[in-house]
Formats: structure tokens, sequence, C-alpha cells
């Protein structure tokens, strides 16, 4: 995709991340929430993500200059490993301190602006597809694969986004790591932060919590749930933390609630884009509407809400594809071809 600087490709990115920092600490300061113990989770899982994706990286070049019977493969391995350090910044230190502010400013929510579209999205759930979306899903999947469906919208969904950003940083070409994170940090600091405090929402699952004339609507979907998935299970551990944390006066990583848009949503909308011209791109697109289907099922979300961050995705994507292309175009005097896929062959 063209020769993009390493500087360029940190600027943006570490550009948003302070941008969040600033919000989120402001958020946090206004509403009295204690954001400390915020950092050490987030860039220790981080670092360890990151440190892991290296070594795996480190050993599949050398499996592979091994099978090609390639003399002296440590000076070959070596280049490539000092070509993507730097570039490791961004799922090391910029993405994790992103999501202290992004976290900050999400748990601040409702002591700043409510939550005062629920009836708002909920209604258009049901004018666009006829029903509350959970009633739909429910009626289609029954409750005999709930415990998949939890799997794959919490263990499944979280293992991707820690290891993606890491991946991403180290095997896809230099001008798509730039717009991956510039579109992935953009999407959660437009569509996460700025359309979250404008059309806030708690989501079905906690739209009782905030607007009392919602607890009868969705209360079968709180019975069904409570029904279906044991005490202990993921989905009800999350839902509990959640809103525990509302009113705790502490940040806690992964914290805070918001419904529209959905940033799980937002984040499989980036790896559909990345995907694009890859042999990833129909398992993208599979994840993308699993985790559309989950948002749903569990309440999380409205669907309109995952519509929403797909356009906010693309929306970013596209601008930072610009972006990136007119800087090569103006030091180069030509527009980058586009390679289907990653620099690197494990």
């Amino acid at each position: 995709m063209g020769d993009v600087s390493t500087k360029q490709i940190l600027a943006v990115p570490a550009l948003l991340c302070a941008s969040m920092l600033l919000i989120g600490g402001t958020a946090a300061y206004i509403t009295d929430i204690g954001v400390s113990g915020l950092f050490v989770p987030y860039l220790a899982t981080a670092w360890a993500v990151t440190l892991l994706c290296l070594l795996v990286f480190i050993f599949l070049q050398f499996a592979n200059l091994a099978r090609g019977l390639v003399d002296q493969p440590i000076p070959i391995v070596a280049e490539a490993v000092k070509d993507r350090a730097p570039l490791l910044v961004l799922p090391a230190i910029i993405f994790p301190l992103f999501l202290v502010g992004f976290t900050s400013s999400k748990v601040a929510i409702p002591h700043l602006v409510g939550f005062e579209w629920d009836r708002f999205w909920a209604d258009a759930d049901r004018l666009i597809f006829g029903d509350d979306v959970w009633r739909i899903t429910h009626h289609v999947f029954g409750s005999s694969n709930m415990l998949a469906w939890e799997w794959l919208y919490t263990t499944i969904w979280g293992f991707t986004l820690v290891f993606a950003k890491a991946l991403a940083a180290i095997y896809l070409p230099r001008q798509r790591v730039a717009v991956f994170y510039t579109a992935m940090l953009g999407t959660w600091f437009f569509g996460g932060w700025l359309m979250a405090y404008c059309f806030s929402a708690a989501g079905p699952v906690f739209a009782h919590v905030f607007d009392p004339t919602l607890a009868q609507r969705f209360a079968p979907l709180r019975e069904v749930l409570g029904n279906t998935l044991a005490p202990d299970s993921p989905i009800r551990l999350t839902q509990a933390y959640l809103a525990s944390a509302v009113d705790s006066g502490i940040a806690v990583r992964g914290g805070g609630i918001s419904a529209m848009p959905s940033m799980h949503l937002g984040a499989a909308s980036i790896y559909v884009l990345a995907a694009r011209g890859t042999r990833w791109v129909v398992p993208a697109i599979t994840f993308w509407i699993l985790i559309f289907i989950g948002s749903g099922h569990f309440g999380y979300h409205y669907w309109v809400d995952g519509i929403f961050a797909a356009g906010v995705a693309w929306f970013c994507w596209e601008t930072a594809d610009r972006y990136y292309s007119g800087r090569l175009i103006a030091g180069r005097g030509r527009a980058p071809t586009v390679e289907a896929e990653p620099t690197f062959v494990t």
C-alpha cells in the first residue's frame, strides 16, 4: 500500500488518544469519578497481548524460512521485527490509553446527560423490524443455544478485539495499519463518545433502571435471561457488573453503559473493512452478522445501534483511507496500489 512513515502512522491515532484522554479526564473531574484504576489493567493487558503476538510472529517467520531452507534467517527476521517494532506503540500504548479516556467518558454519561433516547430507539427498532428485536431472535433461535451465543458475544468478541489490534500492527501493510487504527479510534471517538452523548441510550436490558416507563416493556427479556442463564454466566455477570458500577463513583475496566451506537459492531465493522480484498472477508462478515444478532439477543443494544455503528465505521474508514492516500500522492506524485494480502507470510 505504499510507504507511509512511522510518524504519519502514529500521528492521528496519537491525537485521537490525547483528545479522548482530555475528554475522559474532564468528564471524570466534573462527575468526581475515580479513574486512576484504569491505567494498569488496560496497559498490562495490552502489553501482554502485544508481546505474545510478537513472539508468535517471530516463531512463524522462522518456521516459514526454515521450510524454505533459507540461509541465515536471523537477519531476515530481525529486519522484519525492526520494521514493525515502532508500530507496536499503537496496540501497546495508544489504544489502551485511548480506552482509559473512553471508559472515563462513558461512565460519566448517566451523570452528565442521562439516558433520554431509549424509547426513541426502541420504537425505531419496532418500526424497522416489526417488533422488539430480542423477541425476533428468541423466536428464531430459542434458548437451546444460549451458551453458544453467550460465548461468542462475550469471550470471542473480547479476544478478537485485543488480538486483532496487535496483529493488525504486525501484519497489515503500513498504510492499512494507519487506516485501521485511525478508523478504529475515530469510530470509538465520534461514535462511542460524541454520538453516545448526543443520542444517549442505555439499551433494552438496562432501560428500566433509567426510564421506569420502559420497565414493563422489557421485563420479559430480563425474565428470559434470568431463566435461561446461570447467575455466574458471562452475560449475567457482565450485566450485573455494569449496573453495579453506575453509582459506585469509580471507573472500572470495560465499565460504562451506552447502547447507541454499538462499539461491538463498530469494531466488527472495521474488521470487515480491513478484510476487503483478502481471504478474511467472509469470516469478518460472518463475525459481524453474529455479533449483530447477539447484540439484540441479549438486550445490550437495539439493532439500530449496530446499523449506525457500521455507518460511523465506514465513514471513518473512508476518511482515513482518503487522508493517507492523499499524503502518499502528495509525497510521491501517484496513487498507491492496494495490496490484497498482509506483507508477511505465515
